[in-house]
This record gives structure tokens, sequence and C-alpha cells, in this order.
């Protein structure tokens, strides 16, 4: 007889509460992206661009050399001041679609729509789909982040690569697996392609929250020992490879006294933004922008950043007292709240900034947040919920009062939304996270920063990005010379006011905003430009210069030189690439070319024009800096055109 088998046990077929519990998660997702598309892309094609990373752009897309050194002109003659890492996307970009605005500034927007859908799906493995849709919520309402993803800014990617490491991490932390805590050190190493040293700030709650998991202590520091170098290894790489090429074979690295990638990296973008305490003028150059207001205990409270990113912090700093009451495992807070502290204590500390350095703080502010609030949702305890919605819409109301570019009727409303979310939470059962209650939840937390978010729209800045109705921000006293100049001198030329009080505009400066005139027996500013960098006077000038210098420039190497990246990131947007020599770099003061080396190139050709008007960046006279020799040289031995209807253009060579 014949003996049946059993039949294969069938598979369980799904329950269609899980059924709902996806779809809604994923229709969830859509709908954050959505948001986050529309606040950082629409009316993107009319935005604002800076002049100067829009050439670095266009400049990189010429050549693979060009791409990867990130060189500033077409002829590869000096970089930009950084690793060229929030580049390389957007020089893609300009590569397949042409230049324009939107090329530029597009990938940068779509970075912050990923950065928000990836805080999402971290948030949802740290506390489900309430912690999830909230962390999301926060990230693409963060008014300081919408504001510079519509720029061309190099911000975007930055918290883009965070957000990624805290996926990473999230995932080696609650598997305790060495594979996943090397690809978030990876994460870190991009991020430092974008923004440097301040990608490392994350490693010491990485590395806190991994030594809480529950493996041997052994394996848990090898583990981060081993995540840490291989981190490190990869951040450094392209200096390495840079540092490695001769001098001779490459452009000259911006903003460096010694053309040395170790010192850009480590001193001008790393020591050098901490002012005077640790600024060595001999062995690099310093830089402090001067848009956030002195550094101190409660710098992120004053007008320029409250609304900007200060209006969640003390939600975000009670979120991580809340997770440990609440008793989350002890990595949850280690990473979230050793992440947002590190952080806090950094934009704190560093000498000058602009606003938009701070966006990095969205993506700890956001998984703190709704870690706590999915936590005591999921406990079924509301008083945290209760707390959180108060603190949120009180934070909005105190700064829409204290500082009156934001709005206090949409504050208003959003503390309406959080009574109203407070009654339903008495009412819903904890447990479910119904999308309809976090959805209300989620407005009278995020209703006004949402707002002053949308406002950003209609208020784009390409220098100096920020949201809500602070679009001219006061930089304060005690900033001049080429510190100013570097902060002021991206604007569009052309652009007018750029976000500044005081009748602010590209090459010129008045005495409001909190800014000094210059004393009377102190230096003053070049006509066109002086030490503000920006264009000539922008329109037909340039239309005129270009014109006759393609007329009669032949074959040489540079159409025409000029004085500071500012000006020749003008000319070189506005000839489409065309190749501009910009003598002494982002600055004005770097040692490129030297005076022996111009010279040279003027002998053989090279330089049929130079252009003195408009001077730009830092070039203010100092008779010791190689772009002074360079122009006394000029005046000296060149001849004034008269011809080119162009102020200040010298015929150096032959034509």
């Amino acid at each position: 007889m014949a003996v049946l088998s059993p039949a294969p046990p069938r598979a369980a077929a799904p329950r269609p509460h899980l059924r709902r519990r996806g779809t809604s998660w994923r229709t969830a997702l859509v709908v954050l992206g959505l948001g986050a598309a529309l606040l950082t892309v629409w009316q993107l094609w009319n935005g604002s661009r800076s002049e100067y990373y829009a050439s670095i752009a266009l400049s990189m897309s010429h050549s693979w050399p060009d791409f990867f050194f990130g060189a500033l002109d077409p002829a590869g003659t000096v970089t930009l001041d950084k690793i060229p890492g929030s580049y390389w996307i957007p020089a893609l970009f300009v590569k397949l679609f042409g230049f324009s605005t939107f090329a530029v500034v597009l990938p940068n927007a779509l970075a912050a729509v990923a950065a928000t859908l990836i805080t999402a799906v971290t948030g949802r493995r740290l506390g489900g789909d309430a912690t999830g849709w909230l962390a999301g919520a926060v990230v693409a309402t963060t008014p300081i982040l919408i504001a510079v993803s519509r720029s061309n800014q190099p911000e975007s990617f930055f918290v883009l690569g965070l957000a990624l490491t805290a996926w990473a991490a999230v995932r080696a932390m609650q598997r305790a697996q060495l594979r996943w805590l090397l690809l978030a050190g990876v994460f870190v190493a991009a991020a430092f392609q974008a923004y440097m040293l301040e990608a490392w700030a994350v490693w010491p709650a990485l590395a806190a929250g991994y030594l809480c998991t529950r493996q041997s202590w052994r394996r848990r520091i090898g583990h981060v020992v081993c995540a840490g170098l291989t981190s490190a290894a990869l951040s450094v790489l392209w200096i390495a490879i840079v540092w490695l090429i001769p001098a001779g074979s490459r452009p000259y690295l911006g903003s460096t006294l010694h053309d040395n990638p170790w010192e850009m990296v480590f001193g001008y973008n790393g020591l050098g933004r901490f002012g005077s305490a640790t600024a060595d003028s001999s062995v690099y150059n310093s830089f402090t922008p001067p848009f956030s207001g002195s550094p101190g205990v409660f710098r992120l409270f004053t007008a320029q950043l409250a609304g900007q990113i200060g209006w969640l912090i003390p939600a975000a700093l009670l979120a991580v007292a809340l997770l440990v009451i609440l008793r989350s495992p002890a990595w949850q807070y280690a990473l979230v709240g050793g992440w947002l502290i590190t952080y806090l204590v950094m934009f704190s500390a560093v000498a000058g900034m602009h606003q938009f350095y701070t966006a990095a703080l969205a993506v700890p502010m956001a998984l703190s947040i709704g870690t706590a609030f999915g936590r005591a949702r999921s406990l079924g305890v509301r008083w945290p919920q209760v707390l959180l919605l108060a603190v949120t819409a009180g934070t909005a109301i105190g700064i829409g009062i204290a500082y009156g570019g934001y709005s206090v009727p949409v504050a208003t409303a959003q503390a309406v939304l959080a009574l109203a979310a407070v009654a339903l939470l008495v009412r819903t059962p904890s447990g479910r996270g119904r999308f309809a209650t976090i959805g209300l939840i989620s407005a009278g937390m995020l209703m006004a920063p949402a707002v002053w978010s949308a406002v950003a729209i209609s208020h784009p800045s390409a220098t100096n990005p920020v949201a809500g109705g602070v679009s001219d921000v006061s930089i304060g006293s005690g900033f001049t010379g080429p510190a100013f100049a570097r902060a002021a001198g991206g604007a569009a030329a052309g652009s007018g006011r750029f976000g500044m009080p005081g009748g602010f505009a590209a090459g010129r400066f008045g005495a409001g905003g909190g800014q000094p005139a210059p004393a009377a027996n102190g230096p003053r500013p070049a006509p066109n430009g002086g030490r503000f960098g920006g264009g000539i006077t922008g329109g037909s000038d340039d239309a005129a210069l270009l014109s006759y210098v393609r007329a009669h420039a032949g074959g040489a190497e540079y159409l025409v030189a000029v004085f500071g990246a500012q000006q020749a990131a003008t000319l070189i947007v506005r000839s489409d690439g065309g190749s501009v020599l910009p003598i002494g770099g982002f600055s004005g003061d770097d040692p490129v070319p030297t005076p022996d080396a111009f010279t040279a190139m003027v002998g053989a050709g090279d330089v049929p024009y130079v252009l003195v008007s408009g001077r730009g960046g830092g070039f203010g006279g100092d008779p010791s800096t190689a772009s002074t020799q360079i122009l006394t040289w000029v005046q000296a031995n060149c001849i004034q055109v008269t011809d080119a209807n162009v102020n200040g253009l010298y015929a150096c060579a032959a034509r």
C-alpha cells in the first residue's frame, strides 16, 4: 500500500492588518518624499546660485582631472578651498544636461529629499511607523536645510551622508555586527568628502552606541577600532592621492599657503575655523564666516539661528532625557544623544559660520524626537507625547514673539493643533500607529517650521541661504577684510542685496547691519569689488569684456586674467566655461600664480590680457602678496586698452 507523503505546509496568508500597515507606511513615505520635493524643488528653476560654486561645477565638467581635483577654472590653475565631494554630482549634471541654475542646484534639492526618506526608514527601525514618520517629517521641515538645499552651497550632500551613516549605524547596533559598523564608517568617509572634519564628529556617538551592544568587550572594542581605522583611511584617501601627485602636475590647492592638501583640510577648514584661539597664520589660513553671531552657550538661540534650527533643540534634548526615563536600549540614547550633544557643542564653539552649517543637526534631532515619541507611544505612556507637543509648540510661539521675522499667527495655529492632538491622544489607543493621529501630532509639532521653510521658496539666496521671515541677517561688528570677503563674495553678480541689511551688494558695502564703515585713515575697498569680490559690474560690462578678449586673444591659454576667484567665476559662467586666470585664488591672496610664473606665462603668450578693475577677494594692496606684486608689474609693463569699452583692461602680450 502506497504511503502518501504529507503535503508541504502552505505559507500562511498575510494578515489583512499587516498588509494595511505596509501599505500605510509606503503611502507615508510617498507623502514625505513629495512634501520634501515640493519644498526643495518647486520654483528652483527661478532660484539663486553662487557664481563661485557654479563656476566650479562648470569647470569640473570640462575634464576628468578638473573633476577629480575640483578645479575652479577650466584650465585647472587652482582648486576650490575644500575637498570637491559635494560638487561631483552637480558637475555630472552639468556634463549630462548642460549648464543652468537648475542643473547646479537640483542635485542638492534631491539630496535633501533622499535624506528625508532615509531618516524616515531609519526611524522606523528604531521605533516603528510613528517614529519613522515623525523623524522624516522633522528633516523635511527643518527650515535651514530647506533653504540651503535650494542653493548650490555644499551642505545637502553632507546631510545625506549623515542620514546614510545613521541608517547603517542603527543596523550595526541592532545586530551587533561588524559589517554594518564598517558600512557606517564608509558613509562617514563619504560625508568627509563633502564637509571634511565635521563628519568625524559623528564617531564619538557611533563608538558609544556600539559599545553598548550585547557582546564581549573584546569584540566591541575591536569592531570599533577596525571600523574607525577603515573610516579614517577612506576619509583621507583623496588627500593622500593629491599629496602624492607632484605640484606641477595638478592645480594649486586653493586657500593654502603651501599648496598642501593636509593644510587645506586640517588647517584652513579645521583649526582655522576656530579663530584666533587655534589660528597659526604662518602655517595655514583661517576663515570664520560672520553670519551666526559670537560663540557661546546660547548662540543657537539668537535671531540668526533660533528659527533656522534652534526651535527644535529644547524638544530634542528633552527627547534624549525621555529615552533614558523610558528605559530605551542604552545604545539608542548613546547614539542619538551623543551625536546631538557633540554637534551642539561644536556649533556653539566654532568662531564663525554660516547658518546653513547647522543643517547637520537635522538628522540627530529628528531621530531623537521620533524615537522618544515612538517609544512612549508603543509603551502606552501619554505624558511624554504631550510634553513633546507642548515644548515644540511653546518654542515656536516664543521664537515668533521674540524675533519679528517669524510669524506669530502661524505659531499660534500650531499651538491650537497641538492642543487638538493632545485631546486626540487621550482618546486614541496608544499602540496603534494610525497615521491620522500621527499626522495631527506632526502638525502640532511642525506646522510653524514647515511654513518658515516654505517662505524660503520666495526668498532665494545663494550666498547665505536662510528660511522664514529673516532673509536679511545682521552679520555683527568686528568682521572685516578677507574674512568678510570670503563670506560675501559668492553672491551672483548683479543680484544686488544678498540676504544682508544696510545696502550690501556685490562689490560694495554700507555701514548698516552692524558692519562699521571703514575708518577715515583705514583701508577702503577698491572700486567695483575691492576686498569683497563679485563680478565687474555685471551685465553689459562683462559682455563687452568677453567679446573683446575673445576677438583679440587668439589661441592663448587664458582669455583674460583677473584678481580673485569671485570675479573669475562670474566671467567663467558668462563665457560658458571660457578660460579665465583667477590670480590669487578664492581669497585673492593665494600665491598662485607666483610673480615669476606669471611673467613667464605672459612671455609665452598664455595671458594676453589682465583686468585690474574690480579686484576681488582679499586683495587689498599688501605689498608682500603675489597678487599685489603682479598688479604692480602689470601696471608698469603692460599697456592699458582704450578701445575695449572696459575700464582697467591691460594688454600684456602681442596680439
